[in-house]
């Protein structure tokens, strides 16, 4: 998730995903089926009406289809104003699920010494714990934290740890940098993700999107680290010169041979995003789920 404006949001407030630790409760996806069952929309694409109404929005995306929903903007135990079990309860009276929600963390929540992370970040953490979520996603990561990498891998492993303890999971969304800036080494800052984050403490969210963006190619490193992918942001890239994001199936990214790799990939949830609209964010989810349940 990104534009101008989404990076100054994560840089002054904590997102929420929602996490948990993964047992046989699901499968992965593979070629041939995509449930609409572990389909999500991610609500930073309804932003506009979530803030103003969030129990009319989610009342129109369960009518959708929609039985998943990844969240972000949790704060001092609320989310779009409300306390998380009402938010929660508002969810499932409409057929839907939060099992997913963005929350920063940067090193500023992570003692190295101690390998421990902040009291804020537990209290988020036991919020979302407390409503049955599976996942705490850091949707971003400090301009000022990427140098220190190496300590930044260690915040997250500490988090995963904390996360796990809660009976959820922690994760790490991806944008272009990290498939484009490279750590101490030489290595690219995903790869340093990828190969350093202990899998059995950290999972990853792959943005589809962001990583062609990048000019990478998601299968390949879809392939390269099995399994470790659990979530796919799932945005389509329009042929423009600015080749923003478009609804799915309008652009250019071929879902179909993509997923093809989702059973070894690990991917439990696809969760669709919309960050530019040729309409209204609603029409323009709608057109989104629509597009997406026609993937062959």
């Amino acid at each position: 998730m990104k534009n101008n404006n989404r990076r100054d949001f994560l840089k002054v407030s904590s997102l929420a995903l929602a996490g948990a630790a993964l047992g046989a409760y699901d499968l992965p996806f593979n070629q041939y089926s995509y449930p609409t069952k572990r389909l999500g929309l991610q609500l930073w694409s309804v932003r506009d009406a979530m803030v103003p109404d969030p129990a009319g929005t989610v009342k129109a995306l369960g009518k959708m289809g929609y039985r998943n929903v990844e969240g972000f903007g949790y704060k001092d135990g609320k989310i779009f104003g409300l306390g998380m079990k009402d938010f929660s309860k508002l969810l499932k009276d409409n057929g839907i699920k939060m099992p997913s929600c963005h929350h920063m963390i940067t090193l500023a929540d992570c003692n190295a010494g101690t390998k421990s992370v902040s009291d804020s970040f537990k209290k988020a953490v036991d919020d979302m714990a407390s409503t049955g979520q599976k996942y705490v996603i850091a949707p971003w990561m400090a301009e000022e934290d990427r140098p220190k990498i190496a300590e930044l891998i260690n915040a997250y492993n500490a988090a995963g740890d904390y996360c796990k303890k809660a009976g959820m999971r922690f994760g790490y969304h991806n944008h272009n940098f990290e498939y484009e800036q490279k750590g101490p080494d030489g290595r690219l800052l995903a790869e340093w993700l990828a190969k350093e984050t202990d899998p059995a403490l950290v999972a990853l969210e792959m943005d589809v999107y962001w990583v062609h963006y990048a000019k990478q190619n998601p299968a390949e490193w879809m392939s390269k680290y099995p399994g470790r992918w659990e979530l796919l942001h799932v945005k389509d890239m329009a042929s423009t010169e600015k080749r923003e994001s478009v609804e799915v199936g309008d652009g250019t990214i071929n879902f179909s041979e993509l997923f093809k790799n989702s059973s070894k990939a690990g991917v439990k949830y696809y969760i669709i995003e919309l960050e530019h609209y040729r309409t209204t964010s609603m029409q323009g989810v709608e057109k989104s789920y629509k597009g997406f349940t026609a993937i062959k």
